[in-house]
């Protein structure tokens, strides 16, 4: 059977006679990929995998927390060329991703706004989004607002929705879906509204960013609740709900 889990953060137990990157002792965090393997006490990763030394100021629960929807949200702000003055929608806004591309659209020097349910509105709010859209009595696509990025960072809405709230260049990225593939190659030849897809695998230079703006105090880690190694299988059904706010962690050991 296989292990689940891809983001982790612990301890370097051992290195191979050829290692370069880390030393027995480091405390790490990082993403094992497409391999997955990280619900589990020990893991063994290439020292070529998207792996950094933890951020000094974090615990290994926050760090675990601060790796794959951070690298994800700022993997797509990226590729769809945000830059200071944009006006972003991060639809989503209270999830893992969602409160991760608040903050770093925000660094990037954007406009953003937030759709999420009533009860995340403060937070997001703290995150640092301007404007707030309650997504069970509003819909962002008719208020008449043009948006240079709408990021879909739940898969919940769709290009031919976004479309009408898209500046006339503005780009519609979400972070999943087949047809948004095909979509991405359609538009591409586009000089007008575009569909911009992709997939954050290797996340080596992301983590080393992230670490460097957690280390100055610029990222906050949402955390909603901790689940211990015997409760993994209760931590995935309360993820599974869609109502979490930012991160789930699971704790394995002391």
């Amino acid at each position: 059977m296989r292990t689940l889990g891809t983001e982790l953060a612990g301890e370097v137990e051992a290195v191979g006679a050829k290692v370069t990157r880390f030393r027995a002792g480091d405390e790490v965090f990082g993403f094992t990929g497409f391999r997955l393997g990280a619900n589990a006490e020990y893991v063994c990763l290439s020292q070529r995998a998207s792996l950094a030394l933890k951020p000094v100021n974090l615990g290994f629960e926050e760090a675990a927390a601060a790796v794959d929807g951070a690298s994800t949200a700022l993997y797509f702000l990226r590729k769809a060329g945000i830059r200071h003055g944009h006006r972003v929608l991060v639809y989503g806004a209270s999830g893992s991703i969602g409160t991760y591309a608040v903050q770093l659209a925000k660094h990037f020097g954007a406009h953003v706004t937030a759709v999420c349910g009533p009860r995340n509105a403060d937070l997001v709010v703290e995150l640092g989004a301007d404007e707030v859209i309650d997504y069970t009595k509003e819909d962002y696509s008719r208020n008449g607002a043009a948006y240079d990025i709408v990021f879909d960072t739940l898969g919940k809405t769709s290009f031919s929705r976004a479309r009408t709230a898209l500046a006339r260049q503005g780009r519609y990225v979400p972070t999943t879906g087949l047809h948004n593939t095909l979509l991405s190659i359609g538009t591409s030849v586009s000089r007008g509204r575009r569909v911009v897809t992709g997939m954050s695998v290797d996340k080596n230079d992301a983590l080393v960013f992230l670490k460097g703006l957690i280390e100055a105090e610029q990222l906050r880690i949402v955390i909603d609740r901790r689940y211990c190694f015997d409760e993994l299988a209760e931590a995935h059904r309360y993820v599974e709900t869609g109502h979490k706010r930012g991160n789930v962690v699971v704790t394995v050991g002391t």
